[in-house]
C-alpha cells in the first residue's frame, strides 16, 4: 500500500502536520481577520510599490495579528491600532528578509476636506476678488 501526500502517516504527511503545529505554536493569537476590534483602530492603507512579492505583518496588542502575502502592485487597507508597527519583508529564495518597519500611524487613510468651490472659475474668481 502506497501512502499519498495528503496522508499524514507518510513522511511528507507528517511534515506538513509539524510544521503547521510549529506555525501554531509560534502565532497563536493569528486571524484572517484585517480588523482590529481595539477602539482606538486607525485605518491604513499599504501599496507594495516594488516588483517584488512582500510579506507584511503587524499586531494589535496581545490579542490580534495578521500576516499578509502583498503581490507587486496589489493594494491593501486594515486596521491597527496607531502605536503599532508594519513590517514589510521580501521574499527571497532563502526565505524572508527583513526590509522595513513603518509605524502604522503614517500609513493612516485621512479624509481630504472638499473645498466649497464647484469650479476652477469659481476659485480663479474668488483668488481675484481677494486681490
Amino acid at each position: 500500500m502506497s501512502l499519498d501526500r495528503g496522508d499524514p502517516r507518510s513522511s511528507y504527511g507528517k511534515k506538513i502536520k509539524e510544521n503547521s503545529e510549529k506555525n501554531e505554536m509560534a502565532m497563536p493569537k493569528s486571524t484572517n481577520s484585517l480588523s482590529c476590534s481595539s477602539s482606538d483602530a486607525i485605518l491604513c492603507y499599504y501599496l507594495n510599490s516594488t516588483s517584488e512579492i512582500q510579506v507584511i505583518k503587524s499586531e494589535c496588542r496581545d490579542t490580534w495579528e495578521f500576516e499578509r502575502v502583498v503581490f507587486p502592485g496589489q493594494r491593501l487597507f486594515f486596521e491597527a491600532i496607531s502605536t503599532a508597527q508594519l513590517e514589510i519583508y521580501k521574499a527571497k529564495n532563502s526565505g524572508l528578509q527583513l526590509a522595513a518597519r513603518v509605524k502604522c500611524d503614517r500609513l493612516q487613510v485621512v479624509q481630504e476636506r472638499r473645498s466649497s468651490f464647484t469650479t476652477v472659475s469659481q476659485f480663479l474668481g474668488q483668488q481675484l476678488a481677494a486681490c
